[in-house]
Parts: structure tokens; C-alpha cells; sequence
């Protein structure tokens, strides 16, 4: 490794983006680039959430620095070896990990003149993601979901937890506006931890009795209440998926074990991407789906990720759209969009 540069940036949301756990009107991202010695250039983006509130974009760039520097001089090749040691020690902030091993697999692909999808197996050309529709009111989510419907997304993804009466109405809303314009929408139902037991039955059941087409509801309780998913996942009309219980391929296997969930959803963001085709691995050996998300990443930095989705094609459920979300400064990616469909070059 011959050079490493850091940087952070502020790129703006087209729209308020709002979960039970917070809002943020804009991202403030941090951006590692690194050289090898024959000029081959890899790129990496940490991205803060709502559901990492405690991960500032100031505390993302120290700790991307500090995993970088001991870099100097190593050889990329020896990947394997260099990406683990990054999240044994950044384990309270694995975005920064994530980003450092996303540049050092840049670096390597390109060296050797693959795109991302043919690094990971190249199964795919083209996969199709949903449109993610924050916890605002009716009129606002109406909007947003003719918006994704005009550009041709079918599965939305809504989020829920703010009360039963609000997340029935946004339900119903996003359904509306997708019907207005021909495309009737599949809705994955995205509880951030905060739908409760009972609260996540119900709503899952009341949805269905209202005509609406909820295919998964995600995440509906705490994340380490595998117990409580559990009794969610016998008894809700709607299979039930993992996010924040998912951190490692271990955590997965305990929550396939306790059966807390019939989906897994695998962010690189939160495990990187080793990890991530582990887990890929345990949910595959235990007949369960896999669905694939993102933080608030530019195209830059959501390039892995299409790239995994893309390459290995184990993605029943993609929710790949955080370039869509923000606004157009943002850095170009490796792939290529048209609304709802993703391709590589």
C-alpha cells in the first residue's frame, strides 16, 4: 500500500429521511482511498444511521484513519489476512472496518480488471431493488410512493413503529399510490425494533385484512430479544426478518437456531464483506432467505454491495437504494440504475 487518503462529506436527502429511531435531513459520510504501488486505486465509505446514533461522521473518520495507517507498506494481496484485524479493533464501529476493507477489495479488482459482480462469482447482470418510504404522514408517503412507482419500483419498503393507527395509514398510503399508477406494490414492512410482540402481529394481520400485500416484516422488536422475534415469527401472518439481530455469521446462526426469523438481512456496512459471504453461507445451510440493505451510502460506496448482490445472486430480497435517496451531488458508483433495476456496467 502506497498511499491512503481520508476524507468526509456532506451530501444532502432528496427528502427527509425518518424512522421511528430518529431523522436525518442529510449524511455526512467518510471516504478512504487507497493506492497500491502498480497506481491501482480502491475506494470506501462509512456511512452513519439513526440506528448507530452514537457513530458521528467525526468518529467514523478517526477511526478510519487510525485503521488505515498501519496499512503503509502492506501488501493488498494478502487480504484475507489484513480485513479481520480491522473489526477486532473497530468492533464498536464496524462501518469503519467495513469501508477499509471495501478500499482494499477495490484496490485488488481492480489491479486485476474485474468489475465488482465478476469478484464475487458474476451470476447476475441486472437485480431489481425496492424503494425505501420513511415514517412521515400519508400525504408525504402518497408522494414518495408515486415517485417510486412512476420509476417503476414494485416492493416498498415502510417504515413502521411510530404507533399502530400511523403505520396502517403509511401502509395503506404507499399501497394507494402504487395503485394509481398500475404497479400494485409488494410492501416490506421495516419496524426498527420498536413494533412490540403484540404490536407487530396486529399490524401484519390488519395490513392483510385491508387488501395490502406486506411480504416480510422486518425487525420488529429488540435485537436481542431472539426470544420475542420467536414468538412474533409463530404467530404473524407475514414472515418476519432479522436486521439488527445480525451483526456476525454467529449471530445469525443464533437466530436461525431460536427461530426468530425466517429472513436474514445482510449489510456489509455492518459485518463487511467476508463476514457477509459467510453469512451467506449459514443462512444458505439453513434453508432461510437472505435479503441484502445498505446504511446511507452513496452509489460510491454501495458499489460492494450491488457488486455482492450482483456476483452471488442469493438475494431474494434486495434493499439497495440509498443512492436513490440522496441527492444527486453524490459520488458515481460502479453500477449503473434505472429506478428500480441495478446493473452492472
Amino acid at each position: 500500500m502506497s498511499g491512503i487518503s481520508v476524507e468526509r462529506r456532506r451530501i444532502g436527502l432528496k427528502t427527509p429521511f425518518i424512522t421511528a429511531l430518529g431523522r436525518k435531513d442529510a449524511t455526512e459520510n467518510v471516504f478512504i482511498r487507497l493506492r497500491l504501488a502498480n497506481g491501482a486505486e480502491g475506494w470506501g465509505e462509512a456511512s452513519g444511521s439513526v440506528v448507530m446514533a452514537h457513530l458521528s461522521a467525526p468518529r467514523l473518520e478517526r477511526t478510519v484513519r487510525s485503521l488505515a495507517a498501519p496499512l503503509k507498506g502492506r501488501d493488498a494481496r494478502r487480504l484475507a489476512a489484513l480485513a479481520p484485524p480491522l473489526f477486532a479493533r473497530a468492533a464498536a464501529a464496524p462501518a469503519a472496518a467495513a469501508a477499509v476493507e471495501c478500499a482494499l477489495t477495490d484496490c485488488l479488482r481492480t489491479a486485476l480488471g474485474l468489475g465488482w459482480g465478476a469478484w464475487f462469482g458474476g451470476r447476475l447482470g441486472r437485480l431489481e431493488t425496492d424503494a425505501t418510504l420513511s415514517a412521515a404522514g400519508p400525504d408525504e408517503t402518497r408522494r414518495a410512493a408515486a415517485r417510486a412507482a412512476g420509476e417503476g419500483f414494485r416492493v416498498l419498503k415502510v417504515k413502521v413503529g411510530t404507533g399502530f393507527a400511523a403505520d396502517l395509514e403509511r401502509a395503506a398510503a404507499a399501497d394507494a399510490a402504487g395503485r394509481r399508477r398500475g404497479r400494485r406494490p409488494s410492501l416490506i414492512l421495516d419496524g426498527n425494533q420498536r413494533l412490540g410482540r403484540a404490536g407487530a402481529v396486529r399490524l401484519s394481520e390488519a395490513c392483510l385484512a385491508r387488501g395490502l400485500r406486506p411480504v416480510l416484516i422486518e425487525q420488529p422488536l429488540p435485537a436481542d430479544d431472539l426470544a420475542g422475534m420467536a414468538w412474533v415469527s409463530r404467530r404473524a401472518p407475514v414472515p418476519v426478518a432479522a436486521d439488527e439481530s445480525v451483526q456476525r455469521p454467529a449471530d445469525a446462526r443464533a437466530v436461525l437456531e431460536a427461530g426468530a426469523a425466517a429472513v436474514v438481512n445482510i449489510k456489509v456496512a455492518k459485518m463487511g464483506l467476508q463476514a457477509a459471504l459467510e453469512t451467506i453461507a449459514v443462512v444458505r445451510a439453513a434453508g432461510a432467505g437472505l435479503m441484502i440493505g445498505c446504511m446511507q451510502e452513496s452509489a460510491l460506496g454501495l458499489s460492494p454491495s450491488v457488486g455482492l448482490a450482483l456476483g452471488t445472486g442469493a438475494f431474494a430480497w434486495c434493499d439497495l437504494d440509498s443512492d436513490w435517496l440522496l441527492a444527486d451531488s453524490q459520488p458515481r458508483g460502479w453500477f449503473s440504475r434505472a429506478g428500480a433495476w441495478l446493473s452492472a456496467p
